[in-house]
This record gives structure tokens, C-alpha cells and sequence, in this order.
């Protein structure tokens, strides 16, 4: 699901990947690790001097060496194939701010940007079949700050076992209580 809502003529945007059973089988928790790591890594890269262009070859070679070691991917050269976007973009007044800046500014204290992740595996895709046809994204708001950055949308759950627990909760107890959980968790 990718959403956002917008506040005080802010937005946010946001994105999490649930399985569609309430639960991840071995082979999307590996997927679904190999992105969620990406997407810590990354964030961990983020501040001052950086530029949305080096996150995004430090995320490229993080997931093409992922996707080569699982049988996924063949060659670098087809990762686009797996993945046509960016790690992610600048945020602010509109979904994708600031057009007109380019990935190689140098980020900012202040500057709001999204760290996205994610893989879409064509049914067509050239790779195991069981494999064919999955797509998982995890994307967060990221501030940068003087020092680094402020994860805003942290309290969105996002490890397995989180999502998987606040999916299963859904069904069948109370979620609010069990979101408040993860919450506190962090």
C-alpha cells in the first residue's frame, strides 16, 4: 500500500508490503528481508553533504548483490527491469517536491526525502519461477538533520514480525492495541 496524507500543506508518503495470507512464506521473508535491510542501510546513510543519487547506487548494489546471491537476478545490467525507480525522492509540499532540483544536490539540514526500496518481479521475468510475479516496497519519510536524520515515519511497522502480528490481530483481536505495541517497540 502506497499512501500518505497531507497536514498544514505538507505531505507525507509512504509505502508497506503485507502477504496476502497474514503471512510472509520463506521465500517473500527472504525477499522481504533483503529489501527491509536495504532500506535500514540507507537510511543509515542519510545526511548532510549526501545526495539522493549515491543513496541510490549504495541501494542498487545492496539489492543487485542480494538478488544475485538468491537466483534472482542474472546480471546488473537487468536490475532496472527489477526496479525502473529511484530510492527515493524529495518530499514537502507535493509527492515528488522540488522537480526542478536535481539527485545530485548535496541534501540539507530540513530537506525531507523518501528512502523507498522495493522490487517487481515480472511474471515474464527470466528467474525462478517461484519468484515470478512478487513485488514488495518499503518506504519511509526521512528529515535531514544536522547530524543525520529523523525517521518520520518510524512508527509505521515494518519488520515481519510486526506486520504479520498486526495482520493476524486485524482478524481476529483488537489492532489498535496491537499497533500501540509496536509503537512503544520501536
Amino acid at each position: 500500500m502506497d499512501m500518505g496524507c497531507e497536514l498544514h500543506g505538507y505531505v507525507s508518503d509512504l509505502t508497506r508490503t503485507w502477504p496476502p495470507c497474514g503471512k510472509f512464506s520463506s521465500l517473500q521473508e527472504g525477499l522481504y528481508d533483503l529489501i527491509l535491510q536495504t532500506n535500514k542501510e540507507c537510511i543509515k546513510q542519510c545526511k548532510p553533504g549526501t545526495t539522493i543519487r549515491k543513496l541510490n547506487t549504495y541501494s542498487t548494489e545492496l539489492l543487485c548483490d542480494g538478488l544475485i546471491k538468491m537466483g534472482i537476478l542474472k546480471s546488473r545490467r537487468l536490475y532496472h527491469q527489477l526496479n525502473p525507480t529511484s530510492i527515493g525522492h524529495y518530499l514537502g509540499m507535493d509527492v515528488h517536491d522540488s522537480s526542478a532540483v536535481g539527485y545530485d544536490r548535496p541534501l540539507q539540514p530540513g530537506f525531507v526525502i523518501t528512502i523507498e526500496p522495493g522490487v517487481y518481479i515480472p511474471s515474464s521475468f527470466d528467474c525462478p519461477e517461484r519468484f515470478q510475479g512478487i513485488g514488495i516496497r518499503i518506504e519511509d519519510d526521512v528529515l535531514i538533520t544536522e547530524t543525520g536524520y529523523e525517521v518520520l515515519t518510524g512508527s509505521m511497522p515494518k519488520e515481519i514480525k510486526h506486520i504479520e502480528t498486526l495482520l493476524n490481530n486485524h482478524c481476529h483481536g483488537d489492532a489498535a492495541q496491537s499497533f500501540a505495541n509496536f509503537s512503544s517497540q520501536g
